[in-house]
């Protein structure tokens, strides 16, 4: 849909203007798009801004301004914006999930069903349509990427600081018009890391370019399989995560991280079950918001998570009959050697995972705190922060039980426990 189709929604000439306008102006925050809508933040004349979403399936629109008008203002002013410039893509809000789910449910109840073998033929003609319409999209934005991949390995990439805020848009655009919302978010990532500079830069961008290439390449294969899909950008919503088989088991969340990319702020669990190993659970949040952890941090839970298909640690989506108990012992390998070895499975299956959680038993630090040390005497080097800190004031120096995050060259400590005892989360 071009500006024109945009503003002929408009009720009238003046809403027409204003959106026009609006749609330039420096209020907006939040902003953010999926394949089934749009949303952002727009500043009004009260304390609050203005919450506006719109369905792209019919361009339905949701906008907490006082206007009578529909649509208004906000919501052609958020269009005009996307057809400018796509708008980032992420994961919608709680409060556009919620509008949507809705809507859907709105929809269904409203329809009367048609489970005659025409209708039912017919519903899946439509679906297998939609589906080789996105997958000509995506195979068309993969093509692009490889050549923009053959473009900078023969530029090099000590030219890459030089390139301009554009010339990053540009791909990343592309990749969100082909529907591959995973690849625009590992080019930005490669950006970010651009931008960041430092010593290891250089390395770090060629190991993620490296990375881009292997999914082209696995990306046109028969049946690429779920990890390579969920890398590119195919969604997989929670509602059908919800909808399938559930893990039930004792889960204790251990460790956590929370990013904030300036539109989206993320909360990431990883979280212990006792018959089940290690699972993320996430939770975002946009327009400012700070969103909750998805479960209750460094308390055991007896419940039911869901598991979205992909490669261990899988991501799961929060079910039902969450019981919360005190946390009991977590058992974690004896050596680093054990530790680390255990991590070659889930390598193998998704080898674009950057962060994984490794644990080991009776580790002390060594006289200058730069690395814990196994029984063995093997160490594996520590990030000095918060975490590193309280775990020594926990355990008084001496002995104890790991729990962290490993990034390949540092470990970001968790949780610790005394030889044996239940976890405490640091940091």
């Amino acid at each position: 849909m071009d500006a024109r189709a945009v503003l002929e929604l408009a009720p009238d000439s003046r809403v027409a203007s204003s959106a026009t306008r609006l749609a330039g102006s420096s209020g907006w925050r939040g902003t953010g798009r999926d394949d089934t809508a749009l949303w952002g933040l727009c500043a009004g004349s009260g304390a609050h801004p203005y919450q506006v979403s719109v369905d792209l399936g019919d361009r339905a629109s949701k906008c907490s301004c006082p206007s009578r008008k529909f649509p208004c203002k906000h919501a052609l002013a958020l269009q005009l914006r996307h057809v400018r410039e796509p708008l980032p893509v992420a994961e919608p809000p709680g409060w556009v999930a919620e509008w949507l789910a809705r809507r859907r449910r709105a929809e269904v109840a409203a329809a009367p069903a048609d489970d005659s073998p025409e209708a039912v033929a017919r519903r899946a003609r439509a679906r297998e349509k939609t589906a080789l319409a996105r997958r000509d999209a995506v195979r068309a934005g993969v093509t692009g990427l490889a050549d923009w991949l053959a473009d900078v390995a023969d530029a090099g990439i000590a030219g890459l600081p030089a390139r301009d805020a554009e010339w990053w848009r540009s791909i990343g655009a592309r990749m969100v018009d082909a529907q591959a919302g995973g690849l625009a978010s590992a080019v930005d990532e490669v950006r970010r890391l651009v931008a960041a500079g430092g010593p290891a830069w250089a390395h770090d961008a060629a190991d993620r370019l490296g990375g881009l290439h292997l999914l082209t390449r696995l990306a046109d294969s028969p049946g690429p399989a779920d990890v390579v899909r969920g890398r590119i950008g195919f969604p997989v919503t929670e509602e059908e995560v919800r909808a399938g088989a559930g893990w039930s088991d004792h889960w204790v969340p251990l460790l956590r991280l929370d990013s904030d990319d300036g539109l989206v702020r993320t909360v990431r669990q990883w979280v212990w079950g006792r018959a089940h190993g290690w699972v993320v659970a996430v939770r975002h949040a946009g327009g400012g918001a700070r969103p909750g952890a998805p479960l209750a941090h460094g308390v055991r839970v007896r419940g039911v998570l869901h598991p979205y298909p992909g490669a261990p640690p899988r991501r799961v989506a929060v079910g039902e009959d969450l019981v919360e108990r005190p946390p009991g012992p977590v058992p974690a390998p004896g050596t680093w050697r054990e530790a680390l070895a255990g991590l070659e499975e889930p390598l193998r299956a998704d080898p674009w995972q950057r962060l994984h959680p490794l644990g080991c038993a009776s580790v002390r630090p060594t006289r200058d705190t730069a690395r814990l040390v196994d029984g063995e005497g093997r160490g594996v080097p520590v990030r000095a922060d918060l975490g590193l800190d309280q775990a020594l004031a926990v355990t008084g120096g001496g002995v104890f039980d790991a729990w962290g995050l490993w990034d390949g060259r540092e470990l970001r400590l968790g949780a610790v426990a005394l030889p044996g005892g239940a976890p405490e989360v640091v940091g």
